[in-house]
């Protein structure tokens, strides 16, 4: 049985799960590319220091995942459109004094206690603490309503188990947006998305976020069309 293990002093570190193989361990990470996956802390010793050590220090957008630190992949094109998402959603929010929103360096714990970092999250006033975004780090708190940009070495895997994660953490809503096919995928739950959105279509917040709209097709205003290489 494969066991990672590193010795500092006399503290011996193994990581929370084993594993008889590596092929193993990368499937519980999601199958994620293995140059995402943080040697330093070593795999499995990883704590949210160290994860908030990365993130607030060297603006490197991790998550933490069974004491493995995973890097959240986010270019140009996919922080564009997250922005763009997350400041029509502020707007509406502010005027229906709905709650919040927060971007992608907001880590949150999930109920496996995994820490991850959606790209847009809404949360609504009464699920937060006294009305008010919770002054932890890393909160113990799932949003109403999550968004993920898709990045070229993000897996079906591990958007899968971030899926589950959310909603079984509370999420009500999930929207994934793929740039290469230019979509919106609509998920209600963590299983297949209820609805696949086109540019032509609209993109409502239904009862989690009641009154938002945006046309799909603006998400994608400042982005060349792409290969579809999935």
């Amino acid at each position: 049985m494969l066991a990672m293990t590193m010795v500092v002093g006399e503290v011996c570190f193994r990581p929370p799960r084993h594993f008889d193989n590596a092929a193993q361990w990368l499937h519980a990470l999601g199958d994620v590319p293995l140059e995402r996956v943080i040697f330093d802390p070593w795999p499995g010793t990883a704590t949210e220091a160290d994860l908030l050590r990365l993130v607030d220090r060297d603006k490197r957008l991790c998550e933490l995942i069974d004491g493995t630190l995973v890097e959240k992949p986010m270019g140009n094109l996919e922080a564009n459109v997250a922005m763009r998402l997350g400041a029509r959603l502020t707007t509406w929010s502010d005027a229906a004094d709905a709650g919040a929103v927060s971007g992608a360096d907001t880590t949150l714990q999930m109920a496996n206690g995994r820490i991850r970092l959606p790209d847009v999250a809404f949360f609504s006033r009464q699920r937060l603490p006294g009305g008010f975004l919770p002054s932890e780090a890393i909160p113990e708190l799932a949003p109403d309503l999550v968004v993920e940009v898709l990045s070229e070495s993000n897996t079906a895997a591990e958007m899968q188990q971030k899926l589950q994660e959310f909603f079984h953490s509370g999420t009500k809503l999930a929207w994934v947006v793929d740039l290469r096919r230019r979509t919106v995928a609509i998920h209600h739950t963590p299983d297949a998305a209820t609805r696949i959105l086109s540019q032509n279509d609209m993109l409502e917040g239904e009862d989690v976020a009641p009154g938002f709209t945006m046309a799909v097709s603006d998400l994608f205003r400042n982005v060349p069309p792409m290969e579809i290489g999935r």
